[in-house]
């Protein structure tokens, strides 16, 4: 299965979870094997998906770098949650 199609199916499963279930996509999509060998291309599949489904939500028009700095983003605001530490504030000793 090449790069485009892969992207395609991560975004569908991932719109798939927001629609009921009589309007959900996965039945129709092809499965991709779970291959030690292409676990590379379809770990950057899956953030391309996320990407184009977060530009579909959002319509921004924003690029893979600038997704992926949303990213890092939203992983420092959780860790910092996950430590009971307020943004803008000064870590507590």
């Amino acid at each position: 299965m090449d790069f485009e199609t892969k992207v395609v199916t991560f975004m569908s499963a991932l719109f798939d979870v927001y629609m009921d279930e009589e309007e959900r996509q996965m039945n129709f999509l092809p499965r991709i094997e779970l291959k030690e060998e292409t676990l590379t291309e379809d770990f950057t599949c899956m953030i391309y998906a996320i990407m184009m489904f977060y530009k579909q939500v959002t319509n921004d028009n924003i690029d893979a770098l600038g997704f992926s700095h949303i990213c890092n983003r939203l992983v420092f605001q959780q860790i910092c949650k996950d430590h009971g530490i307020k943004l803008g504030e000064a870590p507590h000793e």
